[in-house]
């Protein structure tokens, strides 16, 4: 698999659904969030590390990438692959 598109940025709330999936998480705009990573494809994975904290943005306005929310807050950057 190669990066088909990298450097997107996931809001707090899309971050879970990417990360956890759907079940048990209470959502804002549940629909965008559900939309806007199918729009992304099955091969989103992230491209944070937690540890070091690359790749994630405590407060940010950069749009999110699935849901496209302006709403500023948390965002964690992620890539797209392909075959």
């Amino acid at each position: 698999m190669r990066i088909d598109q990298d450097n997107l940025w996931l809001c707090s709330d899309c971050t879970l659904v990417a990360c956890n999936g759907i079940h048990g998480v209470e959502l804002s705009n549940p629909t965008a969030t559900i939309v806007g990573l199918d729009k992304l494809g099955p091969h989103l994975v992230p491209d944070f590390d937690s540890e070091t904290r690359e790749g994630l943005r405590e407060f940010s306005s950069v749009p999110c990438d699935a849901c496209g929310t302006h709403l500023a807050g948390y965002r964690a950057r992620f890539a797209t692959l392909t075959d």
